[in-house]
């Protein structure tokens, strides 16, 4: 008698440990992207060629990867499955850890010290922070903005990159790209220092300024989430869907689709 109790015991135990696993399992991110049929993504709106407004719609190179991960997800070409949430770079993780967003699709490179906060998945980009100048101007490279003004990204790796090739520069933080566009505009500062992938829309809509050939960084853009087990199951469909990218040429049409190629201009 006191065996079958036990053996009793025992199922009962399996069972509502089952099901605790299977409620947990339902609670996950992926789970609850399915279940409210969209995913929310933070992007940028005034990143050109990355995210921006055209016609009234966000679009761009990361609007696109949104679109191919949602592909991914729901297995339909439907774009209403993406909601667009338009962030500042200063905004982007507080916007993913409080829960506003489900994932940052928004020219996010992947560093040490964010990582201790989100997580990413695997790169989809690479760049690398440049400079750009007035098109006749004599700054040639980093080392000449010791004694200058330097716009810089607030939110952004372009500070600590200024801090150590050029510490005695003077950075100027700016909210967004057009911000850091008119100090540049109005002479307050003699550059910018932002990521090629960026200032490539800067002079395509700007005649007169250019990007000086060297770069000072790699910057490897990733998908973010928010750390925990809870998202686990959507970093593994996030990887997925880049691998699925890369192998099938999808990224390089993108690629050629947003960002020209400038030896040619």
């Amino acid at each position: 008698m006191k065996k079958l109790t036990f053996l009793i015991f025992l199922l009962f135990c399996f069972v509502l440990t089952g099901c605790n696993s299977e409620k947990a399992g339902n609670e996950t991110l992926l789970n609850k992207i399915k279940a409210k049929d969209k995913i929310v993504v933070g992007i940028k709106d005034d990143s050109k060629p990355f995210g921006f407004v055209r016609n009234n719609e966000i679009t761009g190179f990361d609007a696109d990867v949104a679109y191919e991960v949602a592909k991914r997800i729901f297995l339909s070409d439907f774009k209403g499955h993406v909601e667009f949430v338009p962030l500042k770079s200063s905004q982007r993780i507080s916007a993913l850890n409080t829960g506003k967003v489900d994932m940052l699709i928004a020219t996010m490179s992947i560093n040490e010290r964010r990582k201790e906060i989100i997580d990413f998945s695997i790169p989809y980009y690479v760049a690398g922070q440049a400079l750009m100048v007035p098109k006749y101007s004599k700054i040639k490279s980093l080392a000449q903005l010791n004694d200058k003004s330097v716009a810089i990204i607030l939110g952004t790796t372009g500070e600590k990159t200024i801090r150590l090739l050029a510490p005695n520069a003077s950075a100027i933080g700016a909210f967004s790209y057009p911000d850091a566009f008119n100090h540049l505009k109005e002479g307050h500062v003699q550059a910018i220092l932002a990521d090629d992938s960026l200032l490539y829309g800067l002079v395509m809509d700007n005649r007169g300024y250019k990007i000086l050939p060297a770069r000072y960084t790699e910057e490897y853009y990733a998908i973010a989430i928010r750390k925990g087990e809870e998202t686990e199951s959507l970093k593994k469909v996030l990887n997925a869907a880049i691998r699925n990218m890369q192998q099938t040429g999808k990224l390089n049409r993108i690629k050629e689709k947003w960002i020209p190629n400038f030896s040619l201009i």
